[in-house]
């Protein structure tokens, strides 16, 4: 999709945060909370990597080196959280970093299995001919807006649009994953299993609707950085 077929006045946009950026600890301890899983799944070497990639992009942002001698996640996060004065969104180096480790490593891991099984769902769901769901989109995007800003965690403007196939495009402005995502695609990293580029945001709204509604759902990202980025979340 380019810009020129996109219109923002179709968007349904959602409580707006009250802060420009979240606070830097809450959300750099989360987003580290959920690699302990990838850490088990590909053992030392993507620890050793991903801290590495995260010291060389906040040292991109603060503009000095860092030597510290940081070796554990939690060191990692302390260490960010305590530069934030210098660099206020330290979650970045932490998304990029494992949007460059993952990237290097996938091919260990097997996701090709998972990008498989998402397919042969979809088909299945196509031949068998599934009857069309119901779901109160307007009511879990309003949920999922107000947990966010509640959390400290909400995108600073975003909105959806409903389609008539039952898909739902989501449109985020002035995101503060931007640096980490910009840097990412520029070095060909952004790029999730199979096809198509990753959208943290987006991710986790498909997983809240699965949540929910109890069905697969998955997404695709429309335009990046036009200055706003839109996705596409669909039931499989």
């Amino acid at each position: 999709m380019k810009l020129s077929e996109t219109r923002i006045s179709d968007f349904k946009m959602l409580n707006k945060a009250p802060y420009k950026i979240p606070p830097p600890e809450p959300l750099t301890a989360l987003i580290l909370s959920g690699l302990s899983e990838i850490e088990k799944t590909y053992g030392p070497v993507f620890t050793l990597r991903f801290i590495r990639y995260a010291l060389q992009f906040e040292a991109q942002k603060i503009g000095k080196k860092t030597y510290e001698d940081i070796k554990t996640l939690d060191q990692l996060a302390e260490y960010l959280v305590s530069k934030s004065y210098k660099y206020p969104t330290p979650y970045c180096s932490i998304l990029y970093a494992q949007y460059k480790t993952e990237n290097e490593l996938q091919g260990q891991t097997g996701v090709g299995t998972r990008v498989g099984h998402i397919g042969a769902i979809r088909n299945m769901s196509e031949t068998l001919n599934t009857i069309k769901r119901n779901v109160d989109v307007d009511s879990i995007l309003s949920e999922i807006s107000q947990i966010l800003i509640d959390l400290n965690l909400s995108p600073p403007e975003w909105g959806y649009k409903r389609n008539g196939d039952g898909s739902v495009d989501l449109i985020f402005r002035k995101c503060y994953f931007l640096d980490a995502c910009v840097l990412a695609y520029d070095e060909k990293v952004l790029k999730r299993p199979g096809d198509g580029s990753a959208c943290s945001f987006a991710f986790a709204v498909a997983e809240h609707f699965k949540l929910i509604t109890g069905y697969e759902w998955d997404y695709s990202l429309l335009e990046f950085n036009y200055p706003h980025c839109i996705a596409r979340c669909y039931m499989l």
